[in-house]
């Protein structure tokens, strides 16, 4: 599998981004590390801290490991099946793009005022991306932004296609993200990769994209977990031009979180794309 080690800095031009100071306050955004959960909690998590007052930025893992897919994407991408039988949760997104296996990630949530951020998703996508950028680099990494259009929407992989603005090295996605905006706020998440198991990638759909098309087209950083934590949050706080606030979740929204994931993102019929059945405070 190619992958991507750090490069020598020596002295080297990095090109950092220009921080954009979108928070004038120096300690007015959050940052919150939660661990590992299941797929149906991680998403009730993103959901409750949509509320936030401040920005947000979310770091968190998955166990066990699972697919999520796109807020309109067909179930039927999916090899049920394959997933029940290897133990792989399946679960809705409220954000858009394609499906993702969640296994060996770290992955990010940034939540801030619609507001703050350009009225084109792909110029937000390009301010978030920065900031990984600026992160990553100080680790030595050299990622770029993608500045081609998606070669075929209807693939229902999110790593096999790139979109603009994603991140790459070598030209190949090791970044995928998605993004939505709902009540004031937008939500962005996605998966940094830190390894892939192709094989176990591919089975996840009906349809098996090949696995040396795969290689062909994703990487992942070998970067141990906590300097990779670090670094994001560096990379956030630098280029947003903030302090970061560590923060739990409050005994009321861990209420929340558990009850958004058993009402809404653990049952079924979310799952399938249905929502006459749920509440109307879970829609």
């Amino acid at each position: 599998m190619v992958h991507a080690k750090p490069l020598r800095m020596q002295g080297r031009n990095l090109n950092f981004v220009f921080s954009v100071p979108l928070c004038e306050d120096k300690t007015k955004m959050d940052f919150i590390d939660t661990g590992f959960n299941n797929a149906f909690i991680n998403m009730a998590i993103d959901e409750v801290l949509l509320s936030s007052i401040v920005p947000v930025l979310r770091l968190y893992q998955w166990k066990p490991c699972a697919v999520s897919i796109g807020r309109y994407q067909d179930l039927d991408d999916i090899d049920l099946d394959y997933c029940t039988e290897n133990s792989i949760d399946v679960v809705r997104r409220i954000t858009g793009g394609k499906a993702v296996l969640h296994e060996k990630e770290l992955t990010y949530s940034f939540i801030i005022d619609k507001d703050e951020m350009p009225r084109s998703i792909i110029e937000s996508y390009k301010i978030i991306s920065s900031a990984i950028i600026q992160g990553l680099r100080t680790l030595g990494l050299n990622p770029e932004m993608n500045s081609s259009k998606v070669e075929n929407r209807d693939n229902p992989v999110c790593f096999q296609e790139q979109s603009f603005n994603e991140l790459t090295i070598n030209r190949k996605k090791f970044v995928g993200s998605a993004q939505v905006r709902r009540n004031g706020k937008l939500l962005q998440h996605g998966s940094i990769l830190t390894g892939i198991n192709t094989e176990k990638h591919s089975s996840c759909f009906k349809e098996k994209p090949a696995t040396d098309d795969l290689r062909e087209r994703i990487t992942y950083i070998d970067i141990p977990e906590e300097k990779l934590k670090s670094a994001i949050k560096q990379g956030f706080s630098v280029y947003f031009n903030t302090g970061l606030n560590e923060i739990s979740l409050s005994n009321r929204e861990l209420t929340e979180v558990n009850e958004l994931a058993r009402m809404k993102y653990k049952p079924e019929d979310w799952r399938y794309g249905v929502q006459s059945s749920l509440p109307k405070a879970y829609i």
